[in-house]
């Protein structure tokens, strides 16, 4: 019997690897388009390869672990143009997959960093991915 058990906990764990996964590289691709169609697509991958540089890892992997420090690292990266971007990136999302985030709601959550607020984010990350996953 406990054989069936460790075996379900780890294809539970399996598999909840494999959603946070699908839910990080919908949200990248994602972020990427709306990012180059916004900016260009020089200046969106120049913004993308400042982001990795500054976090030292891939942004939208950042935003799962650490919201927080990808807010501050747009900051420095784009100043004011931060929230410009995170407003701009909000909006197109709520708009594409009918969904109603506030950017200031957002952006609030990416500043504060604490537990609630990354679950919170991480629970919109994951409605974006199934907004995705029907429309496909």
């Amino acid at each position: 019997m406990s054989r069936w058990i460790y075996r379900g906990e780890f294809v539970s764990m399996v598999n909840t690897v494999m959603e946070k996964s699908f839910v990080i590289e919908t949200f990248r691709s994602i972020f990427r388009r709306i990012l180059c169609s916004s900016l260009g697509e020089s200046a969106g991958e120049a913004v993308l390869f400042f982001l990795r540089r500054g976090l030292g890892r891939d942004p939208s992997d950042a935003l799962w672990e650490d919201p927080k420090a990808v807010y501050y690292t747009m900051e420095r990266v784009l100043g004011t143009g931060a929230k410009i971007l995170i407003d701009i990136l909000i909006t197109r999302i709520n708009q594409e997959y009918r969904l109603n985030m506030g950017s200031e709601r957002f952006l609030s959550l990416m500043r504060n960093g604490n537990q609630d607020s990354v679950e919170e984010i991480r629970a919109f990350l994951k409605e974006i991915a199934e907004s995705h996953r029907k429309r496909e």
